[in-house]
């Protein structure tokens, strides 16, 4: 078997991950459909397909990545990612599922933490685009 069976196997693996996490994404639209509800399911569903949709094209097309269209989707990928979390800290914290005070602190750091990385990879990916790096 070819290296691109292994690549093929690997993405479909992951898809089928992706495909049962966007339909419960969905389910949880329909089950509760409120607008906090929706911004949030709606941005993670964004975020997935995305995320998807770019490892597919990284794995089968690694040498077209530095077109403006594809550092223009990781970046609404990574947008729609952090939309998505920080929508979902914000319902986390009042609930009563975070009544622990160590829960609370868990969630904040990853929230932090999301908001760092995220601004540092725009930074890297903006930065090393504009010198024809990427």
């Amino acid at each position: 078997m070819s290296r691109l069976h292994y690549k093929i196997w690997f993405l479909v693996s992951f898809s089928l991950a992706v495909v049962a996490v966007v339909i419960r994404s969905i389910w949880e639209i329909v089950l509760v459909p409120t607008p906090n509800i929706l911004l949030m399911f709606i941005s993670l569903i964004v975020a997935l397909v995305g995320g998807d949709v770019f490892l597919w094209y990284l794995v089968l097309f690694p040498r077209k990545l530095r077109s403006l269209p594809v550092c223009t989707g990781v970046t609404l990928v990574l947008t729609a990612g952090l939309v998505a979390g920080v929508k979902h800290y914000i319902n986390y914290i009042p609930s009563p599922e975070a009544q622990w005070l160590l829960s609370k602190i868990i969630a904040t750091l990853i929230v932090v933490s999301s908001v760092s990385v995220y601004v540092l990879l725009l930074w890297m990916l903006w930065t090393f685009r504009k010198k024809g790096r990427i």
